[in-house]
Order: structure tokens, then C-alpha cells, then sequence
């Protein structure tokens, strides 16, 4: 039998997967418009890129979680732990661009970095707030 939070979760990354597979298709089919545009338009499409993978890595990570461990409480602690790292490393990324005085030789993998963060943080938060939702 399959528990509520896995249930939830598991509806949830669904949801989370679709909505990141539409936006990247979005991204996608205006490529055309944005390669001949501006530059500061290929850049936020390089950016965009960065956040919907990060989004796609916390998804795929977060389901293998799920269906690793069928017990709620067990999926609950390997959650926190793989959020924790996460948020660990987000805020480092937050820490570096905000002590940032010029940019790096290797700025462009930093920023990349720090927008995938970006992205799989926004997933954890939404399927923390899941997890919490249901606990009550």
C-alpha cells in the first residue's frame, strides 16, 4: 500500500515535471527569435536553461528518493538530508556572488551553477511545503 506523502509527492513531481518540460519546450521553439535577437536575450536563455536543468536534476533525484524508500519516515529523512545539501550549496553560490567584486575566468560555469542551485531549490522548497501541507 502506498502512503499519503509518497502519494502526494509523487503526484506533485508529476506536476513539477510537466511544468518543466513545457517551459523547456517553450524555450525551445523561441530559440529562432532569441539567436538572432540581442545578446542579453541568449544570455537569459543560456540562464533559463541552467534553471529548468536544476529543476530537472532535484525532480529525478527526489523521485529516486521516493522510490527508494517506501516508508514515509525514511523518505522524509533522505529528503531532508538531500535538501540540506542542496540549500548547503545554494547558499555558498549566494555567498561567492554577493563577495563577487569582478568576475572570474570561469564566471559563466559559476552563474550556470548557481541558477541550476536556483532551480532545484525551487523544487525542494515546493515539495517541502507538499510534505508539510500533508503532515497537517
Amino acid at each position: 500500500m502506498t502512503n499519503p506523502i509518497h502519494t502526494v509527492v509523487e503526484s506533485q513531481l508529476y506536476d513539477l515535471f510537466d511544468d518543466t518540460k513545457y517551459e523547456l519546450s517553450e524555450l525551445n521553439q523561441s530559440k529562432q527569435l532569441v539567436l538572432n535577437g540581442p545578446d542579453n536575450k541568449l544570455i537569459k536563455r543560456g540562464l533559463d536553461i541552467s534553471y529548468l536543468q536544476g529543476q530537472k536534476k532535484a525532480i529525478d533525484a527526489i523521485d529516486s528518493i521516493l522510490k527508494n524508500e517506501s516508508e514515509d519516515a525514511a523518505f522524509k529523512l533522505n529528503f531532508t538530508e538531500y535538501s540540506a545539501q542542496v540549500i548547503k550549496s545554494f547558499e555558498s553560490s549566494a555567498s561567492k556572488f554577493k563577495n563577487l567584486e569582478q568576475p572570474t575566468e570561469d564566471y559563466d560555469v559559476v552563474l550556470a551553477h548557481h541558477y541550476s542551485l536556483m532551480g532545484q531549490k525551487l523544487i525542494i522548497d515546493t515539495i517541502h511545503t507538499t510534505i508539510l501541507n500533508q503532515s497537517f
